[in-house]
């Protein structure tokens, strides 16, 4: 395709929009719109750097970072000699919509819901935690938490709340605005502060959406191994779990779809599977949500540890690839910040605020609005950013701590699975060792290590250790490996 053949004019409107992000962020959005949309299809040659530069009107540097980062995540290939192309793995949309054809943004079309939440819509408006031991997983670096900055919005919150109306079931209106304009600069995510919600943590909004999303008896695909907390939830609303196996490329979409394509829902954390730490691949994304799409199903993108990766950028959440109508995305603060900051929240597709906000309505009413008010204007004042920088940095200086320590002290026994962030690190045992059992004795000498067989539920468990390293500082590290190592040595 020759460089005046290509259709520069689908890149335009982006560059042109107001948006507080980099040329080459707008630019690099801008293909991969064109690229999922159909527009450029796979295979199709890019231009030189050099001349669409100068078509666009922009610098060349910026057009060659947003192909740095489409090459990244897997739009692009790159051939030495030859150019770049749109990746051959990239799925063709099943159906290319016109301008005029294409939905509005805010659905009109009642969605499928639940049993429960369809009486809802007929009212009326009116595993064990362990604290205080080493090498635990989920544990967040308390001590570099800014508690002078935290106390003075508290502070500030606290006279704010004399004079500040009600607020809504939804949540506070700055920190749902805060968050709608974190979410898109960082994830991709595609939402305004009217779909944000507000709960106590992330459990209570898998378990809200459990409520309102599946009826008894529901298949819903989960991953294998995965968070033992989602298992209760789907117990609750008596539906069933379907485990699928992940890999190297997380989430075996194609192997759920061929032996249960009817899912009600899939649970997935795209950026970070917990425990293994694998990051879900861009050809498995987009095939996952177009089984959403033709079958009316649900995703739940729990986004598990999105901020700490290590290895290049927070890579576009599922709901920024054309999932905005069937991605429920679910965060936290509890692990940025504090175990006692008990603020979670949801993403909700336009279609399904309504239903949701009655629910939650008559579900719990609404959180104290005092630690909202201080986070919105944490947020606001740009110290959360700053603080997940900093926690970035000393967190990717811990695991190296880590995983230097115990290839020191159990080369030859401990096989440490890749992973690109997370606050933990996984180590594979070989065969003939028993992770339960040495668990049972690292919790007799304080540490709070957890055995990866115990995360299985449908394929065969691998023997392996989760070991956190977030909470603890170099000298910590160091003494849970020795007590380790002490314990994995000395077993027959």
């Amino acid at each position: 395709m020759a460089t005046n053949d290509f259709p520069s004019e689908l890149f335009l409107p982006f560059l042109n929009q107001e948006s507080e992000l980099p040329q080459y962020a707008l630019l690099f959005r801008a293909f991969q719109q064109a690229i999922l949309q159909g527009d450029l299809i796979p295979g199709a040659k890019l231009p030189a750097s050099r001349p669409l530069s100068v078509t666009l009107n922009i610098s060349r540097n910026t057009v060659k970072t947003a192909f740095e980062m489409l090459q990244a995540e897997g739009y692009i290939d790159t051939r030495h000699g030859s150019g770049s192309f749109v990746s051959a793995q990239i799925p063709v949309p099943s159906k290319r919509l016109s301008d005029k054809q294409k939905p509005a943004t805010k659905e009109t079309v009642q969605p499928p819901l639940s049993d429960m939440a369809k009486r809802l819509q007929q009212f009326q408006t009116g595993h064990s935690d362990a604290p205080g031991k080493l090498l635990a997983p989920a544990q967040c670096c308390v001590d570099s938490f800014p508690w002078e900055q935290w106390q003075k919005q508290v502070a500030k919150a606290g006279r704010q709340m004399k004079f500040a109306p009600s607020t809504s079931t939804m949540g506070d209106d700055l920190l749902r605005n805060q968050i709608a304009s974190y979410l898109q600069v960082t994830r991709g995510v595609s939402c305004d502060a009217e779909q944000v919600m507000i709960c106590s943590g992330s459990q209570q909004a898998l378990y809200l959406s459990f409520q309102l999303l599946l009826n008894a008896d529901d298949t819903v695909w989960v991953e294998d191994p995965g968070y033992h907390g989602i298992s209760g939830a789907i117990t609750s609303v008596r539906a069933n779990e379907f485990p699928v196996p992940t890999d190297q490329d997380g989430f075996e979409v194609n192997y759920a779809i061929k032996h249960k394509i009817d899912a009600r829902a899939a649970i997935v954390t795209p950026s970070h599977n917990y425990p293994m730490g694998y990051t879900l691949s861009l050809e498995r994304r987009l095939a996952l949500i177009e089984w959403a799409k033709q079958h009316s199903s649900w995703i739940i993108e729990d986004d598990y540890d999105s901020e700490f990766r290590y290895e290049g950028p927070p890579l576009t959440a599922l709901q920024g690839l054309g999932g905005e109508h069937c991605v429920i995305y679910a965060g936290t603060f509890t692990r940025i910040l504090h175990p006692s900051i008990r603020l979670g929240y949801l993403i909700i597709p336009p279609a399904l605020v309504e239903p949701f906000t009655k629910a939650k309505r008559y579900i719990d009413g609404g959180i104290s609005q005092l630690p909202q008010l201080a986070l919105g204007e944490f947020m606001a004042s740009g110290q959360f950013s700053s603080h997940v920088r900093r926690m970035r940095k000393l967190y990717q200086h811990r695991r190296k701590v880590l995983n230097d320590a115990i290839a020191d002290a159990l080369e030859g026994i401990l096989k440490r699975v890749p992973s690109d962030g997370g606050m933990h690190s996984v180590f594979l045992l070989p065969p003939d060792y028993s992770d339960k059992e040495i668990c049972t004795l690292t919790d007799r000498q304080g540490l709070g290590i957890r055995a990866l067989s115990n995360y299985y539920s449908g394929t065969k468990p691998q023997q392996g250790l989760i070991v956190g390293f977030a909470g603890y500082n170099d000298e910590q590290l160091k003494t849970g490996i020795k007590v380790l190592a002490s314990i994995i040595t000395n077993q027959p």
